[in-house]
């Protein structure tokens, strides 16, 4: 009888517990204002999604309040960090798609690539190299996966998985002028140089250096030699969007870099239509999470950086047209002792919106070539190179 009762309070209390869970996170979900951007994540969260009928009969609000309860929920990153440690603890290798891999690094993977957009992007740069007068050259980077491939898990086949999709994406492309950054990085890496992050999907500023230095080799210029740089340490705290993907909170954090160098202080850089600073560094982003940022002050749709009339570096130098994702922030400074900097960022630059199309501004700014720097992940990802072909007839 006493066996019974004591089953029965405990019940009791596994079911108030359970209501108390529920019940709780409901009202706290009610009571606590929304978060609409997350630091750790890097992104913009859900926020509550206004009901219409239309929205309701498409689908798009019962997506969008799917959405707002996963951001949204209470202690949200303390159950993703719990939920990482759970699947390491049982042998699993990764986690939200990012490998637990060697020597501290952690890999976001993509083992199925859609080529759509490939395919999409690189036939509008075909068709907009066909119209320039001035030469252009693709240079695209390599993915996390696709470099570090010596820190991958055992048995995950990382080599097989990319030089595939190198291959599947430029094999009916041969026509466009590329610079190969994959292969001269990947062995920097196999040699043990950090030229990836470990907890970020970018390369470091020293991976930066060497394809900068493709790049100058590929223009039949010379590249400043390694020791032309002082190697300024910015901040030994540096977490990326992987570790934000991954959950996997015990990884150490990166190490961040400017490489300086003679008169790079009295470049101006000038974000359009926003601000301008001296420079190529917006040091305030070194207090936020978003440290990457700190290169040429982030996602901008235009920036500009050029000489000011009293450095060292004016005189005759060729204009350069960047179009780049966000691999060419950390590259962008090293072709500055070089180029006078025309940049632009399909994601947020719109030709024929209130902008020229990207064909009249190389002529509207005298652009001696054209670099399109790209990561493979964006070429898989987005269309956004399509825009190439606005406003070319």
């Amino acid at each position: 009888m006493k066996e019974q009762k004591n089953h029965r309070i405990w019940d009791i209390v596994t079911a108030l517990g359970l209501l108390i869970i529920i019940y709780g996170f409901s009202a706290a979900m009610l009571i606590l204002p929304d978060k609409e951007y997350s630091e750790e994540e890097n992104r913009y969260l859900q926020t509550a999604p206004k009901f219409t009928v239309s929205s309701l009969t498409d689908g798009k609000f019962t997506a969008d309040a799917a959405r707002y309860c996963t951001d949204q929920m209470p202690l949200r990153n303390t159950f993703v960090g719990l939920k990482a440690a759970i699947e390491t603890s049982v042998g699993k290798a990764e986690n939200n798609s990012v490998l637990l891999g060697t020597d501290g690094y952690i890999i976001a993977k993509d083992d199925t690539p859609d080529f759509a957009f490939a395919e999409k992007n690189l036939n509008a740069i075909e068709i907009f190299t066909k119209k320039l007068d001035i030469p252009l050259h693709l240079a695209v980077a390599g993915r996390s996966q696709d470099v570090l491939i010596n820190y991958t898990p055992a048995l995950y086949p990382a080599l097989d998985i990319s030089d595939t999709t190198f291959g599947r994406v430029f094999e009916n492309h041969g026509g466009i002028p590329q610079i190969h950054l994959l292969t001269p990085l990947r062995v920097r890496a196999a040699m043990g140089e950090y030229v990836y992050y470990r907890t970020d999907h970018h390369w470091t500023t020293l991976g930066a250096y060497y394809a900068y230095a493709e790049i100058m080799e590929s223009y039949g210029m010379a590249p400043h030699p390694l020791e032309f740089f002082t190697r300024e340490v910015v901040s030994e705290e540096f977490y990326g969007t992987t570790w934000s993907k991954a959950g996997m909170k015990w990884v150490s954090p990166d190490v961040m870099e400017f490489f300086r160098y003679s008169g790079d202080e009295s470049l101006v850089c000038e974000i359009v239509g926003s601000k301008t600073f001296f420079g190529m560094y917006d040091r305030s982003y070194l207090d936020k999470k978003d440290k990457y940022s700190a290169f040429i002050g982030g996602n901008n749709a235009r920036v500009r950086i050029y000489p000011s009339e009293s450095s060292s570096l004016s005189g005759e130098r060729e204009t350069l047209l960047l179009i780049k994702d966000s691999f060419g922030h950390s590259a962008a400074p090293f072709l500055a002792a070089h180029f006078d900097l025309e940049i632009i960022d399909l994601r947020y630059y719109k030709p024929l919106v209130g902008n020229p199309s990207v064909l009249d501004l190389a002529e509207e700014i005298g652009a001696d070539r054209v670099l399109i720097l790209y990561n493979m992940d964006s070429l898989l990802t987005s269309d956004n190179l399509a825009s190439l072909t606005l406003g070319v007839e």
